[in-house]
């Protein structure tokens, strides 16, 4: 039995941490959806998503349901890999909610798993499950599922110690997908996480013996990442100039300070434990860089993101971080990593106490924010069917939009300067088709928001978009006869460039798995 044990040790600490993570998702595996902060929003923003895929726009970047049927850009802008991976899980029959609670459910076990793979290439099996158990019951990480309802945020979570776990196998493919997968998870935590990954890179770098080797694979899997990911980031950061969002303040950050409850006694305890053995000498700073690196990033983000660093939010970006308590996504990793490393380095007996201690402290840390506090049970229409913008100040909302609508257009095409009838012919999210006989010219509106990407076609011929109204919708003059018109959203040229550079991102890294023996990667 005990050579069974011993041969089949790490298989059986995999089945204890999935076993483990169990009452992490009593919530989520309840009748119901939580009453969360945005996680309803998710579900809305992920019925238009799905709505806007089916009807065949891809990569999605415009929602035409959303803004109260005008259209909004959205998923040109905000992490849209929640909804990629959702659209799997719904088209097996899933409904709309229960679609994001099973994403959810997958990303709190991927969280614990791959958080334990990571620790397991660097410690023993019993320490990598202590910081595993930290790392999924850390309370900003239960806040976020079940008070936030931040499914972006939370997937991000659930990717990065993926990302840390094929840094250390030394994996181009994988590390590279994950860094891609990191970006598309959430646009804020993805620069955020850099401070974690580059320092980390640096030190695997500096202490291996054949540092060119690894700093190719390090920058490789760097440059694929971007490169696989930019059909969304390179969209986003340049199409951020039509928005309002550089103008808009989304949130007053005093309100948005961590207190203790979200850091928790768990992970200062780890933090104190650890200084404490760096001044007996126990962790030796030579030896122990990487867990020196935890702790400077353990404390910073900690600080970052609680009330006494509030001077400093006067200079740091405070629009693009929103909410300084996002900094403790910093600190779930770090003083995840440092709780496996302070057990690591006792003897059995006082490492089996320190981890049940952490445990415990884990467990009262994690207790207030195990559960949420209310359940809705709406039908599917209700997600599928709602016009919101899903985002909190309409921040992407066009700057050339003066008036947003408040009310559905009744008819998808009016004749502005006339009584003639128009026949509507297909009406999509991504394309209006329409034909109209005119004695004269005439203005004709299309209910639908002008963005970049929209282009009109008359008999064939491209024509100009106006869009100089209050609400900035598509307007279009014809001219008299017959008039067969075409509204479609297509790629922009910057966009198709992403897109291009996504492809050959995915060729590359293709390319260099198949040959990384040769190139010696």
């Amino acid at each position: 039995m005990l050579q069974f044990i011993k041969a089949n040790s790490k298989r059986l600490f995999l089945i204890a941490v999935l076993v483990l993570t169990l009452p992490a998702l009593i919530g989520l595996i309840h009748p119901g959806f939580p009453v969360t902060d945005d996680g309803g929003w998710m579900v809305i923003r992920f019925s238009a998503f799905f709505q806007t895929l089916r009807g065949g726009e891809f990569p999605v970047r415009f929602l035409m349901r959303l803004n109260n049927g005008y259209g909004y850009p959205v998923s040109d802008f905000l992490y849209p890999l929640f909804m990629y991976l959702s659209t799997a899980i719904h088209l097996v029959g899933i409904n709309f909610a229960n679609t994001i609670k099973t994403l959810l459910i997958f990303c709190v076990l991927a969280s614990s798993l791959f958080t334990f793979l990571w620790l397991r290439k660097i410690f023993d099996n019993f320490s990598s499950l202590i910081g595993s158990m930290l790392y999924t019951f850390f309370p900003y990480h239960l806040f976020d599922i079940y008070q936030r309802g931040s499914v972006g945020e939370v997937l991000s979570l659930s990717i990065l110690p993926f990302v840390l776990w094929q840094m250390e196998r030394r994996s181009l493919l994988w590390t590279s997908i994950g860094l891609s997968f990191l970006i598309m998870a959430h646009n804020t935590l993805a620069v955020l996480f850099m401070f974690l990954i580059l320092p980390y890179a640096l030190l695997e770098v500096y202490i291996a013996k054949d540092k060119v080797r690894a700093l190719s694979f390090y920058c490789l899997s760097l440059l694929l990442g971007f490169g696989l990911s930019a059909f969304f980031w390179l969209p986003a950061l340049s199409d951020l100039q039509y928005t309002v969002f550089a103008k808009t303040q989304i949130s007053n950050i005093d309100n948005y300070f961590a207190g203790f409850g979200l850091i928790g006694v768990a992970a200062l305890f780890v933090i104190f434990a650890t200084i404490l053995l760096i001044l007996l000498r126990r962790i030796e700073v030579k030896k122990h860089r990487l867990t020196i690196i935890m702790l400077f990033i353990a404390i910073i983000s900690i600080f970052l993101g609680s009330q006494p660093s509030a001077f400093l939010w006067k200079f740091l970006p405070s629009t693009f971080v929103q909410f300084p308590f996002r900094f403790l996504s910093l600190t779930i990793p770090s003083v995840a990593f440092l709780a496996a490393c302070i057990v690591s380095i006792l003897a059995k007996k006082i490492k089996i106490a320190l981890g049940l201690i952490v445990i415990l402290l884990v467990i009262i840390s994690a207790s207030i924010y195990l559960l949420p506090k209310n359940y809705q049970n709406f039908p599917d229409s209700f997600y599928s069917t709602n016009q919101d913008t899903t985002t909190v100040k309409n921040e992407y909302m066009p700057s050339w939009v003066k008036e947003i609508p408040q009310v559905m257009a009744t008819v998808k095409v009016r004749n502005l300067s006339g009584q003639e009838t128009i026949n509507l012919l297909q009406s999509t999210p991504s394309k209006t088709v329409f034909s109209v006989v005119l004695p004269m010219e005439r203005a004709i509106q299309v209910n639908t928001i002008y963005f970049p990407g929209w282009y009109a076609y008359v008999n064939g011929r491209r024509v100009e978009i106006v869009y100089n109204n209050p609400r900035g919708l598509i307007n279009l003059r014809l001219d008299k006869g017959v008039n067969n018109v075409e509204v479609v959203f297509k790629e922009t040229p910057v966009r198709l460039f992403s897109d291009l550079v996504s492809i050959i991102g995915f060729a590359g890294l293709l390319t260099l798995v198949l040959m990384r023996k040769k190139l010696k990667l």
